[in-house]
């Protein structure tokens, strides 16, 4: 499979990142393991306003145009871990 641009991908869930971003690995995992190429961005580091207050930011789990609807069934089969799966815009 011709692997697209990553800034083609579109995101098929999103995780809260207060969290540990557990959720999004377990995500992304779960994904490659069906055999879609899946990534989570951004990979870690928790933004802060004004250097003193956490932001909230989300994780978001990002595959390739042609495996979204594939990945979102996929993603619904288990959706216990909180995920937000947008819808297609």
């Amino acid at each position: 499979m011709e692997d697209k641009k990553r800034d083609e991908w579109v995101v098929v869930a999103q995780f809260n990142a207060m969290d540990t971003g557990l959720a999004a690995d377990m995500a992304v995992s779960k994904l490659q393991g069906s055999g879609i190429q899946a990534v989570r961005f951004p990979g870690g580091a928790l933004t802060t306003l004004a250097g003193r207050i956490p932001a909230i930011e989300w994780i978001r789990v990002l595959v390739p145009p042609d495996q979204a609807e594939k990945a979102r069934e996929v993603l619904a089969e288990e959706d216990s871990d909180g995920a937000d799966t947008p819808s297609d815009s």
